[in-house]
């Protein structure tokens, strides 16, 4: 039988941060904040990394890094931002990308960008 952990958000929605699946940890989306976790918006490119460097700590606090992702799921505020979008998410991807589906949508709080993914987090002996 499959295990499931759940993580709590540090925000106000009625949502987990992450949830543990047998081998699968699946991490909610993600959208630019600041520090005091309002958001952040304007250029893409600082968006698409704050997004990217928020999903690397909710990572690393399960042992994984961005190799482990194999699935994303990422929403745009405007389809024409995919090609800054993409300079960034590239670099930090480079030779392990995961499988992707993009959309175009309308986001909450006016934000440009919401990424969730999808790593493979298989248990180690003890867990």
């Amino acid at each position: 039988m499959t295990k499931l952990v759940r993580f709590p958000s540090p925000l106000t929605a009625p949502l987990s941060k992450a949830v543990k699946a047998g081998d699968f940890l699946f991490l909610s989306g993600q959208t630019p904040k600041t520090p005091d976790l309002t958001p952040l918006r304007g250029d893409i490119r600082e968006q698409s990394i704050n997004v990217l460097d928020a999903i690397t700590a909710s990572l690393a606090e399960h042992g994984l890094d961005l190799s482990s992702v194999v699935r994303a799921t990422v929403w745009l505020s405007d389809i024409k931002l995919m090609a800054p979008f993409n300079e960034v998410y590239r670099s930090y991807f480079e030779n392990h990308l995961p499988v992707r589906s993009t959309i175009e949508a309308k986001l909450s709080q006016e934000v440009d960008v919401e990424i969730e993914v999808t790593a493979w987090a298989p248990h180690t002996e003890g867990q």
